[in-house]
């Protein structure tokens, strides 16, 4: 692999064109890479387990097939590995995520869950024991939070930013606890410190979002309310070892198997990923190179859900006022309409920022992707720009990200051209 420069695949629209038809264009369009599913399963890897095995028929094309046509036309193949799989969170519930007041997660199992770490584990060895051509595992976001990221739903309750963001409501699970005590950990006060918070920040009112809106005008004021509780800090940082410790048992069975094998993670952007125990210096040296999945334009579908989850509460509060905030948060440099951050998601220049901050994190040789929507409303304009901000930022390649559907031809040969054009050449 000279350049990276990699598409995650929506299989069912690589079908009705033709497999191998969508490869070949691919290939045309300046891809070097394609991030697969893995559909199937060796049952014998799986026995034993506490958990379930969830499918083991794939469809056409397998993922043998598919590695034999990406050969063919110079595409390398990585596969996903979701270790937080929502079926086992929704059918399982003890090995969900548990918040601070005891609610579990219904999409999210924890990942210091030991039978979904065994899970996770018997699926790398079922991918990497039976399928030679497998340049990377793509880890599709190891994280804490109660909710699926960048697909936030519209039932979730509502909560007041930053408070939920600071001072994390989760886990609270049996296993984080045990491993927050052999941490040495004053649970009893941060538990204390946690809920207090939590409860705060559900407690939705005009008066109480102004009281947040007047009190956080600045980045400053992250400083002074961390001051009052200082165990937040505590807290962070443990989280983050929670995901490390993941991470680690990860490459562990990875690096076990094939040390050329590379992983990759999902990384969420570096102005909220430390909200859910993402620390991009702290565990660089687990992974291969981190992908940070941005959907600049399309995301504002999804992260517009908490803040109408704001309004929702006290319709009084005005919308301008919830995006104002929001704004001095997050860096966000659109517009201040729900419509508009809904339509437009983050502009190009919040790509460049967020590489800028990850580049500097890692350094300047640890390897990095920034991931790119490629679906609709984005348009062939709006990805080139994405992927030129990226490059200026200091991204090493970039991930075309395909899966909400109706990524126009146009927009695939935008993104492999501009790619093909700023993607750095990578030493072997």
């Amino acid at each position: 692999m000279e350049r990276y420069v990699g598409v995650w695949t929506k299989k069912d629209e690589m079908v009705q064109v033709g497999y191998k038809k969508a490869l070949e264009f691919y290939a045309e369009c300046g891809v070097t890479s394609i991030v697969v599913g893995y559909e199937g399963a060796h049952p014998e890897y799986y026995e034993g387990l506490k958990l379930p095995l969830l499918r083991r028929e794939e469809t056409k094309p397998t993922l043998k097939e598919i590695c034999e046509m990406a050969e063919e036309v110079g595409v390398e193949v990585e596969v996903v590995i979701d270790p937080k799989n929502s079926v086992f969170a929704s059918k399982f519930p003890e090995t969900a995520i548990t918040d601070v007041l005891g609610n579990k997660s219904k999409f999210v199992p924890c990942p210091s869950n030991p039978d979904i770490m065994a899970y996770t584990k018997a699926r790398i060895r079922d991918i990497l024991e039976n399928y030679d051509g497998i340049m990377a595992l793509e880890l599709d976001g190891v994280y804490i939070d109660m909710h699926q990221r960048m697909t936030n739903r519209r039932v979730e309750k509502g909560a007041l930013y930053p408070l939920h963001h600071l001072v994390p409501e989760s886990c609270f699970c049996q296993h984080c606890r045990r491993l927050a005590k052999e941490e040495g950990l004053n649970l009893e006060r941060i538990e204390k410190i946690v809920k207090q918070i939590t409860l705060r920040s559900m407690d939705i009112s005009l008066n109480s979002f102004r009281q947040v809106y007047d009190t956080f005008t600045g980045g400053y004021d992250i400083v002074r309310f961390i001051l009052n509780y200082p165990e937040i800090v505590d807290w962070l940082e443990f989280r983050c070892k929670l995901v490390a410790r993941s991470l680690e048992a990860i490459r562990e069975v990875v690096k076990s198997i094939d040390p050329k094998v590379k992983i990759f993670h999902d990384m969420l952007p570096p102005v909220w990923a430390w909200s859910m125990g993402q620390d991009y210096a702290g565990q660089k040296h687990l992974c291969d190179g981190y992908k940070i999945i941005f959907f600049n334009k399309r995301t504002g579908s999804y992260e517009i859900n908490p803040l109408i989850a704001i309004k929702d509460e006290d319709p009084e509060i005005p919308d301008n006022e919830i995006m104002e905030l929001f704004k001095r948060l997050t860096g966000y440099q659109g517009g201040l309409s729900f419509a508009e951050f809904s339509q437009q998601g983050f502009p190009p220049i919040n790509v460049y920022y967020e590489v800028r901050k990850a580049r500097i994190e890692v350094g300047s040789d640890y390897f990095l992707v920034a991931g790119i929507v490629g679906d609709q409303p984005a348009t062939p304009n709006d990805v080139e720009e994405a992927v030129t901000m990226a490059a200026k930022g200091g991204a090493d390649g970039f991930c075309l990200h395909t899966w909400y559907g109706r990524t126009t031809p146009s927009n695939y040969a935008a993104f492999g051209n501009k790619g093909r054009e700023l993607a750095k050449h990578i030493q072997k």
